[in-house]
């Protein structure tokens, strides 16, 4: 173990920490009930591999019949005799909501099939992402850490509604989003030791994420880490929603632009499109290539 500053203190958390990283290592000392939804779930995945499948046609049926409302409507022709900056603009949102709702019934259904063999599944949504952090903590080697540790904030701020223990609208609602910004803002104070002394570092994140493991097990929501670990902590803010809303926006500014600057037809869906994919990887980094890649993958060939 690299030496490092602090005394007794640092020697102390480097025993406790390390302790955890041997407990990940071994599964020996992990807790019941968080072994029992492990279990759960990998017997879920190959259910919702399938469901995921069967939920992707039903959104292609989804997208379909919206495709057959708006043409029995006339919606399109009626927006056809509008000047074409503003024709377009607006067919591109109808477009846009569209596929959103098809996205969304396929998202949607795939997760609600699986919950219904077992109500489990949406914890593991939480729990797969810090379990796969807390995995590599143990291989000093592997290099995606950072990129998992992402994966397990998003897990963390949407740990209240996955749960299923606090009504959406309830008060309690934002006491919790207070606090998972807190636990955030700790793991990413953690993860900066990565740069300075790596295995205490590595030791300390393993630590931070086996309790946040066993607290949202255990139900404990406003409690995923111990107050001292968060002390003086100030809640680290998401822009999941901000970014969503821009990545929304980006699709019918860059078809108003496409038309402003005179391109129409074939060429300018090809523009805005390549200007989607752009602005996708601009928010979302490699969360958004990694989609790209599965759909590459299912359509690709």
């Amino acid at each position: 173990m690299t030496s490092a500053p602090g005394g007794a203190a640092a020697r102390k958390l480097t025993r406790e920490a390390q302790g955890a990283l041997d407990a990940v290592a071994s599964g020996r000392q992990l807790s019941a009930g968080l072994r029992t939804e492990i279990r759960a779930a990998h017997k879920l995945e190959p259910w919702f591999n399938l469901f995921s499948f069967v939920s992707m046609l039903l959104g292609m049926v989804v997208f379909q019949i919206e495709v057959g409302i708006v043409k029995e409507s006339g919606l399109f022709s009626r927006l056809a005799v509008l000047p074409s900056r503003v024709s377009a603009l607006l067919m591109a949102l109808v477009l846009y909501g569209m596929l959103f709702v098809a996205v969304w019934a396929t998202k949607w259904t795939a997760n609600k099939m699986v919950s219904s063999l077992d109500g489990k599944w949406q914890s593991h949504r939480t729990l797969e992402p810090v379990l796969r952090a807390l995995a590599a903590c143990a291989l000093p080697e592997r290099d995606d850490l950072p990129r998992l540790l992402r994966a397990c904030e998003r897990a963390v701020r949407q740990a209240r509604n996955r749960r299923g223990t606090v009504p959406r609208f309830s008060h309690r609602q934002r006491a919790l989003k207070d606090h998972a910004g807190r636990v955030v803002a700790a793991l990413r104070t953690a993860e900066s030791g990565l740069d300075t002394y790596p295995e205490l570092a590595r030791c300390d994140l393993a630590a931070k994420l086996h309790s946040i493991a066993e607290a949202y097990v255990e139900g404990r929501l406003g409690a995923l880490l111990p107050e001292s670990d968060l002390k003086d902590v100030q809640p680290s803010r998401g822009f999941e929603t901000t970014r969503l809303i821009a990545l929304a926006a980006a699709y019918p500014v860059l078809t108003w632009a496409a038309g402003t600057v005179g391109l129409a037809g074939e060429v300018q869906a090809q523009t805005a499109m390549v200007g989607m994919l752009i602005a996708a990887a601009g928010l979302f980094g490699r969360r958004a290539l990694s989609t790209l890649q599965k759909l590459w993958a299912l359509f690709g060939r």
